[in-house]
């Protein structure tokens, strides 16, 4: 069970940064810091930047929301319930 938990942990600390990389704004991600400075975005950005503070709700806050919702939790929903549905599809008990 521990091995799984640290798995899920990988895996969410490693996609926040993936995820970044496929943002419009900031810098880039420094994906190999602390052994070097350079910062990398993706080829693809579809992701708009949000703003930080009072803008994140305003109309640009609200559709920048709508694109992230679009590409990031509907995929990642879609992932789970496929997991969930293979998990508990296998351990039906059989008649």
């Amino acid at each position: 069970m521990r091995l799984r938990i640290r798995f899920f942990l990988f895996l969410a600390t490693a996609s926040h940064g993936i995820l970044d990389a496929f943002t419009d704004g900031g810098r880039g991600i420094a994906f190999f810091a602390p052994f070097g400075t350079e910062r990398y975005f993706f080829p693809i950005t579809p992701m708009l930047v949000s703003p930080i503070g009072r803008g994140f709700l305003s109309a640009r806050g609200l559709h920048i929301l709508a694109s992230e919702v679009l590409c990031v939790w509907i995929p990642s929903l879609i992932i789970v319930a496929i997991a969930v549905a293979l998990r508990y599809g296998r351990s039906k008990p059989t008649s």
